[in-house]
Parts: C-alpha cells; structure tokens; sequence
C-alpha cells in the first residue's frame, strides 16, 4: 500500500486540473477580497473554504453519494449552473483587465473590481456559512469532471466495504494533491506588497480561464 503513495500524488495533481477547480479559485478570490474587507481577518475564512472543499471533494467522488451525482436531473442543473458562473468569471476577468490596463497607464482605478461587491448586513457566523455553502456547491460541480478512474475503483471498493484504514492516508494524501491551484491562489494571496497591477492580470488570467472551463464543461 505504501507504494501507491507517489503514484496517488501524481493521480491529484493530474486530477487537479479539474477544470471546475478554477472556478473555485475565483471565488476563492474574489468573496477573499469581499470578507477581508469586511471583517478583517481572512485566515479561517480561506482555511474552512479549503477544508470544506476537500472533505466534500471524497464525499461526492467516493461512495453511496455517487447515486445521486450521476443522476440526470444534478447533472442538468449542474452544467446550466456551470454556465452562469462562467459568464460571471468572464465578466470579472474583463473588469480586471480594465483595472490593469489603467493601473499599467498610472491612471486611478475609479471602482476596482473589489470595490464592486458589495456587502451585506450579515455578521460574521452567516459569512462563514456561505463560505461552506459555497465550497459545498463547487466541489459537487467539480465531479461534472471524471476524475482517474483507476483510483476511483481503488477509492470505491475500499470505502464501501468499510476499509478506510486501508485508503484513509491515500484520500488525504489525493485530495490535498488534487486541489494544489487552490494551494496555489492562496500562497499568491498571501504575499504582501504585491504590485497591483501584478495582481490585477493574475486575477484576470484565474478569471478567464475559469469561464472558458465553465462553458467547455456546459457544452460536453
């Protein structure tokens, strides 16, 4: 067992590139920016959205609750779901690229795309469930997209025959592997001084490439 370890880690990073796994990352980004700005911290708020994501990521992928995700009617509203949430990613990602375009020119940013979500009343315990639900409803899209089948049959026979002292170390092992764009983003957002206009075309690459990722995925 010990010597599927590399190959299990390379199985995630293949598998990280999920394509819905982008999508994640903006809004991984953007609802960052929205709780920073309006609570402060934002350590837990990113920790919880990534531990969420990840445990939701084995509980869709592995299992009885496979039932339900291969159903015709989640796949319907996921893929129409998918589509919306492209639209919006191209529509921040062009936004983005406006904002770098003037901050490349020396120009002011009159309302930066940070600046354009707003904030509501809720307090703190009402962000941190939408940061659940959110990572709840990402990581369900995210099995729109076959993951390898090899240790999806590994995963599978272990778990529903209760053996999960026999693959526990080798989901974790996966799923942290899996979601490395999320580790990604997340080591960018976390540098300071960064120059703005760096950070603007980043975030407008993450963007766009989530909405080209959604729409493909609408089309399959």
């Amino acid at each position: 067992m010990n010597s599927l370890g590399p190959m299990i880690c390379g199985i995630g990073l293949q598998d990280g590139l999920n394509p819905c796994i982008f999508m994640a990352c903006t809004v991984f980004i953007v609802y960052g920016a929205w709780f920073k700005r309006r609570f402060g911290g934002i350590f837990w708020s990113r920790f919880i959205f990534v531990l969420v994501y990840a445990l939701c990521n084995v509980i869709f992928n592995f299992g009885p609750p496979q039932v339900f995700i291969f159903n015709k009617y989640f796949i319907f509203f996921a893929k129409v779901l998918d589509f919306f949430l492209g639209v919006g990613a191209f529509v921040l990602g062009v936004l983005s690229l406006k904002d770098w375009f003037l901050l490349t020119r020396g120009q002011p940013l009159q309302a930066s795309v940070d600046e354009k979500v707003r904030s509501f009343k809720g307090g703190i315990w009402v962000a941190f469930l939408i940061t659940v639900i959110l990572a709840i409803v990402l990581s369900a899209l995210a099995t729109l997209w076959p993951m390898n089948t090899y240790f999806m049959i590994l995963g599978n026979e272990a778990i529903l025959r209760s053996q999960w002292h026999m693959v526990g170390s080798l989901l974790a092992g996966y799923v942290f592997c899996s979601t490395w764009p999320l580790w990604l983003v997340w080591a960018f957002l976390s540098i300071k001084n960064v120059r703005p206009s760096l950070f603007k075309i980043i975030c407008a690459s993450v963007f766009l490439t989530a909405s080209a990722c959604m729409i493909f995925i609408f089309k399959s």
